[in-house]
């Protein structure tokens, strides 16, 4: 039996009821469901997310600062060497992260009047 048919035989076992009422004074009933997978844009945030932290990371204290960090996570822990083969710099996250240093090496020298 596929897929769509298991869960069309099980109806709403994993659901419930929830009761509430309209503005008008009309109660409704809505299927309320409570399975307990995470949907899919959890991990797409969680993975934009390291890689923003990452860029963001690298722009501040360069790529060559960067790099230099991770080789002392390789030398760490499993921990430290599993997050140093997660972080590894791209090409394109290099190049981007050299762009958004230069910017803000822009903004700290001309817009906020610092020198840098």
């Amino acid at each position: 039996m596929g897929l769509f048919r298991r869960k069309v035989a099980d109806g709403y076992r994993n659901s419930s009821a929830v009761l509430s009422f309209n503005h008008d004074g009309l109660e409704v009933a809505r299927v309320k469901n409570r399975s307990r997978h995470l949907p899919l844009w959890h991990f797409i945030f969680f993975i934009y997310l390291a890689l923003l932290i990452r860029l963001v990371v690298a722009a501040d204290i360069g790529t060559s600062g960067y790099e230099a960090r991770l080789a002392e996570m390789r030398d760490g822990n499993v921990l430290e060497r599993a997050a140093a083969r997660v972080m590894r710099m791209d090409p394109v996250s290099q190049e981007i992260a050299t762009k958004l240093r230069s910017g803000l090496s822009f903004l700290e020298g001309r817009v906020l009047d610092r020198d840098g």
